[in-house]
């Protein structure tokens, strides 16, 4: 009797209940073997049952991940070695420690001291270690430099829940539903708290602390919710990182609490995490049956099967976020809608043309991309279209030819890329030395002949002239920096081509949107457009009567660890004259890594010239804030922000 009444109270408070969490039958004779071998047992049943998922539990995940003891010398042999690579290559080592800019949200970071005083903590487990380890690197709040090992980033945890931020016309804002695969129902409804506390405070620190890829908190915010994203023609939906996380959670599940607009009555829901096998190859993946076994299946380099390619140096390219189909229509008013390959979406509004580019990581030929959009611009102008909307809302990156070319072929100047340089060092040295002796095709930024001299634009003419005589003092350190360089255009025809042409329209007549989440190529296509070409700049999102940045991470070279180390053995084991300096080891010889990554070079902005691109804050000329309608139909921001051309 006390129970029902109990029950009926609990009701009364909360509403309409929502309980989604697994019973796990703790007797059971299953939970006698370790979290790893419980994970083994579950896709054993997966494989019995036929299955579409395996039912991964997430205390058998984390069981697994705590089964892992640390290792004292291991962990020292790692710190040197992590040491060693930031110390020679890390090309922000020193800006780091600086206080940040006004507008900026992050704190410095003595990268070096902060590693050496995880060896005087103790430790349990390895897992302790290394997530001390991936939280200073996410500290950096630096999106093209990743630390992830395998062997904790095995899984992705998804909520069925999905969230958006929302600013009503008196400036409240709000965190509601943006979608529910369990109850759809609840789409729209305002969600109070997040596990207890306030759901805006929940979220803001969420990403103030757990999102690593853009210095700009509002910009970090955005990240954290849902929005849409256009990908090969179709827009997605982008579940946000606060849904989708490849980090163990804190716990088992995340409760929210709604208010919805059709009754008083708050409902509670407890949603556990979803969770799947990062890598969904499960004859590959699942190649154990208990710790031991998956320790050296997973963990071990040797043994583990990369699930992510290689990435290109070439690349400026962030981490892909999870989207899914989109359940609801998405109502473009436009004609023409025609579409360049997987780069870019032309549509027409009256006299209003909008261009989408969604990434600067195409399939297609870097050639046919940019004159297909040169064409789709002239049709533009001969249609009558008399302002220009770019929208480069949760663009990552890709391709950084193909964003100079895109400069290059929307602005007059000579240069459409930024100059960057990179440290000078000992190790640097030898190998830029060696690389220009012996026409080494391995790393060929180290090469003077592949790069061309910001100063005269022509290939350097040798080693010393690339090297220079640069010194620049950053956190208290003075160090020595190559000459300015931007990499080689690989096609004279294409260059021709982009010179001759004219883009139509001028500055006063186009506007570039975008949700801050402009990252890496993508932001080195924004600012130069906005810097040297004076576009006006639209953020949407963020925090209400906040400045956001119109882009995040313009970086400079993103460099894949054990691939930077590949080149750098080759042109080092090449050399039959001289000695060479102390090369730190590489740890992703023995440890498996989902991501490993550093930035090797820095980007400089051309009107500020002693301001490296990274920490330069950067806000949008206007701001514009999703509602209720805006974050499920895009066309209502574009027209929202050519209201802002003149």
């Amino acid at each position: 009797m006390q129970i029902t009444k109990l029950l009926a109270l609990i009701l009364t408070i909360y509403g309409t209940l929502s309980f989604a969490i697994p019973i796990e039958n703790r007797g059971d004779p299953k939970y006698n073997l370790d979290g790893c071998a419980r994970i083994y047992e579950s896709y054993q049943a997966f494989l019995k049952e036929d299955t579409s998922t395996v039912d991964i539990k997430y205390n058998d995940v984390k069981d697994c991940y705590l089964s892992f003891p640390f290792d004292l010398n291991r962990a020292t042999k790692i710190i040197e070695s992590l040491k060693g690579i930031y110390e020679e290559f890390y090309i922000f080592l020193d800006q780091s420690k600086e206080k940040a800019q006004d507008g900026f949200d992050f704190r410095s970071v003595d990268l070096i001291t902060e590693l050496d005083t995880l060896l005087k903590k103790e430790y349990t487990t390895d897992f302790e270690f290394f997530s001390n380890i991936t939280q200073i690197i996410s500290d950096l709040k630096d999106a093209h430099t990743n630390l992830k090992p395998a062997c904790y980033n095995a899984f992705d945890f998804k909520q069925n829940i999905l969230l958006y931020s929302s600013v009503n016309p008196k400036g409240y804002q709000s965190i509601k539903v943006y979608h529910d695969d369990q109850e759809p129902s609840n789409v729209g409804c305002e969600v109070t708290h997040i596990d207890g506390y306030p759901a805006l405070d929940a979220i803001t620190d969420f990403a103030k602390n757990k999102i690593k890829e853009s210095r700009d908190l509002g910009v970090r915010f955005n990240m954290a919710l849902t929005s849409l994203q256009l990908n090969n023609s179709k827009y997605n939906i982008n579940s946000g990182k606060f849904a989708l996380r490849s980090n163990l959670p804190e716990a088992e599940y995340v409760t929210y609490d709604l208010k919805c607009s059709d009754t008083k009555v708050t409902k509670k829901l407890i949603r556990p995490w979803n969770i799947t096998a990062h890598n969904h190859n499960y004859k590959n993946f699942y190649n154990f049956t208990d710790s031991k076994s998956y320790y050296e299946s997973i963990c071990i380099m040797n043994n583990f099967v990369q699930s992510i390619p290689s990435i290109n140096v070439r690349l400026l390219n962030s981490s892909t976020e999870n989207s899914r189909p989109a359940d609801i229509k998405i109502p473009i008013i436009g004609e023409n809608i025609t579409y360049v390959g997987d780069f870019a979406m032309f549509l027409r509004i009256d006299e209003l043309g909008v261009v989408v580019i969604p990434t600067f990581k195409s399939k297609s030929n870097v050639s046919y991309l940019i004159t297909e959009v040169a064409a789709k611009f002239d049709s533009f102008a001969k249609s009558g279209v008399k302002k220009i909307v770019f929208d480069f809302t949760n663009n990552g990156g890709g391709l950084v030819l193909l964003s100079q070319y895109f400069n290059k072929l929307i602005s007059s100047h000579e240069k459409a890329a930024f100059p960057r340089d990179f440290k000078i060092n000992n190790v640097t040295t030898f190998l830029i030395n060696q690389a220009d002796h012996l026409n080494h095709d391995q790393l060929d930024y180290f090469d003077p002949k592949e790069s061309l001299s910001y100063a005269t634009y022509i290939p350097f003419k040798n080693s010393e002239d690339f090297i220079g005589n640069n010194q620049y003092t950053r956190g208290g350190i003075t160090s020595r920096y190559t000459n300015r360089f931007n990499p080689v255009y690989d096609n004279s025809s294409l260059l021709t081509f982009v010179s001759n042409w004219k883009f139509p329209w001028s500055n006063k007549d186009v506007v570039i949107l975008t949700n801050g989440i402009c990252g890496s190529s993508c932001a080195q296509t924004a600012q130069s457009l906005a810097e040297q070409s004076n576009f006006t700049t639209i953020s949407v999102g963020g925090f209400f009567n906040h400045n956001m940045s119109y882009s995040s991470f313009p970086g400079g070279n993103i460099e894949e660890v054990d691939n930077f180390y590949q080149g750098i053995n080759s042109i080092a084991t090449a050399n039959t004259t001289n000695n060479y300096p102390e090369i730190p080891n590489n740890i992703a010889t023995n440890i498996s890594m989902n991501a490993f990554t550093l930035t090797f070079s820095e980007s400089y902005s051309i009107e500020f010239p002693n301001n490296v691109m990274e920490f330069m804050y950067r806000p949008a000329t206007y701001r514009l804030y999703y509602d209720d309608k805006n974050i499920f139909n895009p066309s209502l921001l574009w027209l929202q922000a050519a209201k802002f051309i003149s």
